[in-house]
Order: C-alpha cells, then structure tokens, then sequence
C-alpha cells in the first residue's frame, strides 16, 4: 500500500507543479538573459577592436608598440631585497588597456619610501608597457593615478 500511496503523492504534486508553472515567463526571462549576454559580447568585441585601433595608431613615448594604461594594484610584498636605498617590491596588478581589455602582470620595482604609500591593494596607478610584451612594463610616478 506505502507504494501507491506513495505514487499518488508524487501525482498530485507533479499536478500542482505544472498549475504553478510559468513556462511563457521562465521563457521570456531566459531570452532576456541571452539578449544581455549578447550584448555584453558585443560591447567587449568594439572595445577589442578600439584597443587594436589604438596599438596600430603608432608609438607612444617613442616606442613601437607602447602604450598608456591604468593598473590596479592587486597585490604587493617587500622582496626584502635593496637596491641603491630602494626597497624592491614584487607587485601583482591588473592592467586595464585602451577599451577596457584587463592582463594581469606581475611587476618588480625598486620604489623609494615615498612610492610605498601609494601602494594599497585596490589603488590605481598609471603604466605604460607594451600589450604584446607585458614584462615592458613602467610605472609612472609622475602621474597622478588614473580615475
């Protein structure tokens, strides 16, 4: 009997389920997902195609290639290494290039203790480097960090 019983629950729930149901909606909402997806995929296939215009667009600060960027700062930590008085840091960031394409590179600096600082995981400073060859990388000191 316990089997029975227990098929006819399942029967009246699966009843109820199907009455609750709104495929038309879930339906409505999966397409509208999709459309967004879409168009995520999109706006980052211009800003591709915007950062390649600006790598062909010619040399910044003389160099082939080089280009001006913001980096976030993901990580830092002290090498425990001296050069000429510097402190050496290991630096982990985010590099966002023109259209908004992020690379992560990892970076050594020897930084003055006034440079220390600014260092904050989040902070914002200004790089230039190369796309193709990210270990070009340079911090620019001398200006301010990018919004």
């Amino acid at each position: 009997m316990g089997l029975i019983s227990n098929y006819f629950k399942v029967m009246k729930l699966t009843e109820e389920m199907e009455k609750k149901s709104d495929v038309k909606g879930d339906l409505a909402r999966m397409q509208a997902g999709m459309n967004g997806a879409n168009q995520t995929l999109a706006t980052m296939a211009a800003q591709r195609q915007s950062a390649e215009q600006s790598l062909a667009a010619g040399p910044i600060d003389g160099e082939v290639g080089r280009v001006d960027a913001a980096a976030t700062i993901t990580q830092f930590a002290p090498t425990g290494v001296m050069i000429s008085g510097r402190t050496v840091i290991e630096l982990q960031l985010l590099v966002s290039l023109p259209g908004g394409i992020p690379l992560p590179v990892a970076h050594s600096a020897a930084l003055d203790m006034g440079q220390i600082p600014r260092l904050v995981p989040g902070a914002r400073i200004a790089v230039t480097l190369n796309p193709a060859d990210p270990a070009s990388l340079r911090i620019d000191w001398s200006k301010p960090a990018p919004v």
